[in-house]
C-alpha cells in the first residue's frame, strides 16, 4: 500500500501539469484592422444578422444608429430590424474604402466609406453611398463593437440660379 501512493502522487502530478501547461496557448486577439471591417462587410452581405453577430457586444442598452430607424437600442432589437429590412431585399454588396481604426486600450473605432447595392425583390436596385463608424471594446479575448453608425449623407442642395440684371 505504501508504494502505491508514490505512484499515484506521481501519476497525479503528471496529469495536473499536463493540463495546466500542456493546453494550448491562444494569442489574445488582435485589435480590429482594415480585415476585420471587411469581415464585418461581408457578413452583413449575406443578409443573415446571425453572421454578423460574433463581432457585436450584446448588451441590451447599447445604441446602434443605422439609416432607418434611425436607433436600435441593443443587439436583439438591431437583429430583429435587420432581419425585417433584409425580407424586402433580394441581394445586398458592400464596397469599403478610404478605412481607418484607431486604437487606444481596450478600445478602438473605426471609420470607413461604404459604397452599397442594394438589389430589391421588386426588381429595383438601389445604390448608397454611406459612413460608417464603430466602436469597439476588448472583451474578455474578443474585441466586440459596441456601437455602429452607419449613414448616409444629404444630398447636395441644387445650385442657386443666376441672378438676372434688371435693366
Amino acid at each position: 500500500m505504501n508504494r502505491r501512493v508514490p505512484l499515484l502522487s506521481i501519476v497525479l502530478i503528471l496529469v495536473v501539469g499536463s493540463l495546466l501547461f500542456g493546453q494550448s496557448k491562444t494569442a489574445p486577439a488582435s485589435p480590429p484592422d482594415k480585415a476585420r471591417l471587411e469581415q464585418v462587410m461581408a457578413a452583413w452581405a449575406t443578409m443573415d444578422p446571425s453572421k454578423a453577430a460574433v463581432f457585436y457586444a450584446k448588451d441590451p442598452g447599447l445604441a446602434f444608429y443605422d439609416v432607418a430607424p434611425r436607433s436600435y437600442k441593443g443587439w436583439a432589437e438591431y437583429e430583429k430590424g435587420a432581419r425585417e429590412m433584409f425580407k424586402t431585399m433580394r441581394s445586398l454588396s458592400f464596397k469599403m474604402h478610404d478605412a481607418d481604426v484607431h486604437t487606444a486600450g481596450n478600445v478602438a473605432w473605426a471609420t470607413a466609406l461604404v459604397d452599397a447595392v442594394v438589389n430589391d425583390k421588386d426588381g429595383k436596385q438601389g445604390k448608397m453611398d454611406a459612413r460608417w463608424t464603430t466602436v469597439w471594446e476588448k472583451r474578455g479575448n474578443n474585441w466586440l463593437i459596441v456601437h455602429d453608425h452607419f449613414s448616409v449623407p444629404l444630398p447636395e442642395p441644387a445650385p442657386k440660379p443666376a441672378a438676372t440684371k434688371k435693366k
